[in-house]
Order: C-alpha cells, then sequence, then structure tokens
C-alpha cells in the first residue's frame, strides 16, 4: 500500500472515530452504528499483516457510505456539513449569468435596452447601479453566511477533506470561488476596518445601495415637482 493510500485510510479512520462520537447516544440506530464504527476500527487496527488491507478497505468503505449519507445520520446537534445547506440554495439561485438586467428579469428576453437608450434615461441609469448594488451585496451576504457556517462545521470540513469528492463538495469549491472573486473584485473600503474584513466589506456594499435609493429618490421628487409645477396631478392641496 502506498503512503497516499495510507494517509487516505487514516483520515477515514479519524473521520469514523468522530461520527461516531457524534451519533446520538439517545437514538438506538445512533448506538448500535457507533458500537459498529468504533469496533470495525477497532480490529482494522490490531489485524494480522495477512489480513489488514482487508479489513482497512472494509473500513474505509463503511465510513465512505456512511459519510456519503452522512444528511440521514442521527447526530448532534446536527448532520455533518447541514450548516451550508441554506448556502448551498442561495448558490443555486446566483449561478444564473451575471448580466445586466438579469438578477431581477426586469425586461423580457431579447428586450432590454441598449447601452444608448441607457444613457438618456436617468431613472433606466439608476436602476441598473441598484441591480448590480443588490447582486453585490446579495453575493456578499452569501459569503459572509457560507463563511459562518464554515466555522460552524470546521471540524467536519477538516476531518472530510480529500476523502472522496461529491456535490456538496463541489459547492463548497464553489462557495470558496466565489469569496475569492469578491476579494480580487473589490476596492479597499475606504472606512474604519472592523474586526471581520468580509463585514466591513459588506456594510461598504449596503452603504453604496442606501446612497443609490437616496439618489433615485431625489430623481423622482424631482419629477414629481416638475410635474406638479407644469399644472399635471402634483400633489394634492
Amino acid at each position: 500500500m502506498n503512503p497516499e493510500d495510507v494517509a487516505r485510510f487514516e483520515q477515514a479512520f479519524e473521520l469514523g472515530k468522530e461520527i461516531a462520537a457524534d451519533l446520538d447516544q439517545h437514538d438506538v440506530l445512533g448506538r448500535w452504528m457507533a458500537h459498529h464504527i468504533s469496533d470495525l476500527i477497532t480490529r482494522a487496527e490490531v489485524a494480522p499483516a495477512g489480513e489488514v488491507d482487508v479489513m482497512r478497505g472494509e473500513v474505509f468503505n463503511t465510513i465512505l457510505a456512511l459519510w456519503r449519507n452522512r444528511a440521514a445520520l442521527p447526530t448532534a446537534p446536527h448532520a455533518p456539513l447541514a450548516a451550508f445547506e441554506p448556502v448551498f440554495k442561495a448558490l443555486e439561485r446566483l449561478s444564473e449569468p451575471d448580466e445586466p438586467w438579469g438578477y431581477y428579469r426586469a425586461f423580457p428576453s431579447g428586450y432590454d435596452p441598449s447601452a444608448d437608450e441607457v444613457a438618456v434615461a436617468p431613472l433606466l441609469q439608476a436602476a441598473l447601479r441598484l441591480e448590480d448594488g443588490a447582486r453585490r451585496g446579495v453575493r456578499e451576504l452569501v459569503a459572509l453566511a457560507a463563511q459562518i457556517a464554515a466555522d460552524t462545521d470546521a471540524k467536519w470540513l477538516k476531518l472530510s477533506e480529500g476523502i472522496e469528492g461529491d456535490e456538496q463538495r463541489e459547492a463548497l469549491d464553489a462557495i470558496q470561488e466565489l469569496a475569492w472573486l469578491l476579494e480580487a473584485n473589490t476596492d479597499d473600503v475606504g472606512s474604519e476596518p472592523l474586526a471581520d474584513p468580509k463585514v466591513s466589506r459588506l456594510i461598504a456594499t449596503l452603504q453604496g445601495v442606501e446612497a443609490e435609493l437616496a439618489a433615485t429618490r431625489k430623481i423622482l421628487e424631482a419629477r414629481l415637482i416638475g410635474t406638479s409645477l407644469d399644472g399635471g396631478p402634483g400633489e394634492p392641496e
């Protein structure tokens, strides 16, 4: 057995031990599974040289099967990596093409206003700026939520690293890529940094959205006043 396989087996054993330790001892199935995993690991650790590979393979496959079905494990306080489930759902919503007007689908497909049309329409310009700010704010909120989930499930992330890829691991990679893109494409916030730079950046983004909302309100107020002065509907007396 090569060193890489040995390392994977050892990591799987540690993952299995942690799963066994976290299984709900008040649950009959949890108690049985904890005993079964612990027994398999013990037998593999003391197996004679001629049987060690077979025993290690049995333990590895058992732990891997449990890990693949971790959402159903009776672990406390929650299943491994369950803290990421809301983040995955948010990522599905954010995985659509990043293009103007695409986030809120303000126009039917193929009928987006041209750049020239937007340039002469202050309200459309304001709408684009608001959409861009909202999209960035939502992404940064998701990235922050992912960081909190990573802190919550740090133990499982470490123990399962390199065991075997699955859909959840691919989603975790997408989260890391999102965080990296946010870091790479965001300028310094220009304000007093907080304990967490992600929070500081998010606050700056939200402040930008607030400024765009205020500017849009002024455009609308000016239009309302102008309509009133021209003898239009205006404000009621």
